[in-house]
């Protein structure tokens, strides 16, 4: 059985901890802003509500870059196994 270092475990969920943080502040003041520069947008439902796309906007994505989840397995499971390399043309919004 691999085990994975401490210290890789420390500083991955450590650095996972400070993506959340960071997008945290960031969504508080896109959300100060917002409401700083409110029009009257009454009768229309707002499109983000609380946490429903911070995952995806301010986590997956930011992982994303460095394209290390959601990799495509191209073998069959086992010990080892092969995965498809990607490349992008468009700062890893779209991988080919």
């Amino acid at each position: 059985m691999i085990t994975i270092p401490y210290l890789t475990a420390l500083t991955t969920y450590f650095s996972y901890e400070l993506l959340f943080a960071f997008g945290q502040i960031r969504d508080f003041f896109r959300n100060l802003i917002d409401w700083w520069k409110a029009s009257d947008l009454q009768g229309y439902a707002p499109i983000c509500l609380g946490l429903e796309d911070f995952y995806i906007h301010r986590l997956y994505l930011c992982i994303q870059l460095s394209d290390c989840f959601g990799r495509p397995i191209s073998s069959p499971p086992g010990a080892w196994f092969d995965v498809v390399e990607r490349v992008s043309n468009d700062n890893n919004k779209t991988l080919k």
